[in-house]
C-alpha cells in the first residue's frame, strides 16, 4: 500500500511494472485497477475495494 498521506482521496497501491530490463514501481488508484493475472487474495482485495466505492463508503 502507498503511504497514508497519499491515500486521503482514494486508496493508492504500488504497482510493479517489469518488462525486459525495465523495472519500475508507480502508484495507481485502486478503483482504476482491473486485475488480469493476479492471485486470489489480490483479486479479492480489488473486488472488495470496488464494492466499497460503489456503495458510497468513505474514510
Amino acid at each position: 500500500m502507498s503511504p497514508e498521506d497519499e491515500c486521503m482521496r482514494s486508496m493508492l497501491v504500488e504497482v510493479r511494472y517489469r518488462e525486459g530490463d525495465v523495472d519500475d514501481i508507480f502508484s495507481a488508484r485502486l478503483c482504476d485497477i482491473h486485475p488480469i493475472n493476479v492471485d486470489e487474495e489480490t483479486a479479492e482485495a480489488i473486488a472488495d475495494w470496488h464494492y466499497w466505492i460503489n456503495v458510497g463508503y468513505e474514510f
